[in-house]
């Protein structure tokens, strides 16, 4: 009798790999608002792109996450740099843009809002009492506002800072946030279908 085959080992996912479909998922949400994004030249930069507002510019970090933990979704506002962690700051980004993978939402976060503790955990399916990012969820009307007094980005987050900071209701309430889509393709092959659409529809206007 023979022997059933043996599964596959589990492959880990690759986070290279995924950072770089999240700052391509960036580049086409982006453009597709209407905005120009640059990359820097090299790697040596603390941000990961220029976005182009047309009355400012903004640096931006990516951060993209696919797995839950404590029943949130968590990203690091941190960094590597000569084999040492360092904390993001006003000085070295403007936004730090979180995307959620799994559900294709994006956190649209001001420097000035990172937390000291450098964890970042968002609960887009509301199982929370404190959802304390859940305001810059879908937030692209930030990067259309003039940037905030130096002094002002440099602080760290308080409560009264960040709920000086709401600009965006919660993506229920939002009606141009992008749908959840439930479909039997794979979580990477549901996205690039939806990037290729929007791909699309920026071709079909010029």
């Amino acid at each position: 009798m023979s022997q059933p085959p043996k599964p596959l080992p589990r492959r880990h996912p690759n986070t290279k790999r995924t950072g770089e479909l999240a700052e391509a998922a960036f580049v086409v949400k982006a453009a597709g608002l209407g905005f120009a994004v640059s990359k820097p030249w090299g790697d040596s930069e603390r941000y990961d792109f220029i976005l182009d507002a047309g009355h400012c510019t903004w640096r931006v970090q990516i951060k993209c996450t696919e797995s839950t933990n404590a029943g949130g979704y968590q990203v690091q506002s941190t960094y590597s740099d000569c084999k040492q962690k360092g904390h993001y700051t006003a000085d070295d980004i403007d936004i730090l843009v979180a995307y959620i993978l799994p559900l294709d939402l994006w956190y649209i976060v001001p420097a000035h809002a990172l937390p000291q503790s450098a964890s970042l955990r968002f609960y887009p399916e509301g199982n929370t009492r404190k959802p304390r990012f859940e305001q810059y969820r879908e937030a692209w009307t930030i990067f259309q506002k003039p940037k905030p007094p130096k002094d002002r980005r440099q602080a760290r987050s308080t409560p009264e800072a960040v709920a000086e900071t709401a600009t965006e209701p919660d993506a229920s309430t939002n009606k141009d946030a992008d749908p959840v889509i439930d479909s039997p393709q794979s979580r990477i092959e549901r996205i690039m279908t939806q990037w290729s659409k929007r791909v699309q529809t920026l071709t079909d206007k010029k």
